[in-house]
């Protein structure tokens, strides 16, 4: 009896199928994945034509209705409530890019100028103001 010693081949990872599980997982975290709403409030932003456009890293927002209704990054938030927030993330606001300020058109500058106040009494100095572009 004749043995016949065949060459060893050497083993083969089809990753074929593996390529295709990680684009089915990028696939499944993007759509599941939740975007940061800019608005859980009906804010209606003033407009201008001269305004820069800023590209920052992660910013918290404090959107302003006319109503008088606040939210900050998503939780409902008044004035003693917002102040409170305020003083104890001063630091990781700052440094996380600023303050992002989404105001009504129709809220009254004294209101603005207060929650500016209050924003600036916090320690916080990076602040944005939101607007719309002007479109002509």
């Amino acid at each position: 009896m004749r043995i016949t010693d065949s060459p060893r081949r050497r083993p083969k990872v089809d990753v074929t199928s593996l390529i295709d599980v990680m684009f089915l997982l990028l696939t499944f975290f993007l759509v599941t994945t939740q975007f940061m709403d800019q608005s859980a409030l009906k804010v209606e932003l003033p407009q201008m034509s001269h305004s820069e456009k800023v590209a920052h890293e992660k910013r918290f927002v404090l959107n302003a209705a006319s109503d008088g209704v606040m939210m900050l990054d998503g939780e409902p938030v008044t004035f003693e409530t917002l102040r409170e927030k305020l003083a104890i993330s001063a630091s990781k606001i700052e440094q996380g890019g600023g303050l992002v300020l989404r105001a009504d058109r129709r809220l009254p500058y004294g209101e603005v100028m207060r929650i500016l106040d209050m924003v600036r009494g916090a320690g916080i100095r990076r602040i944005s103001n939101a607007t719309s572009e002007n479109s002509k």
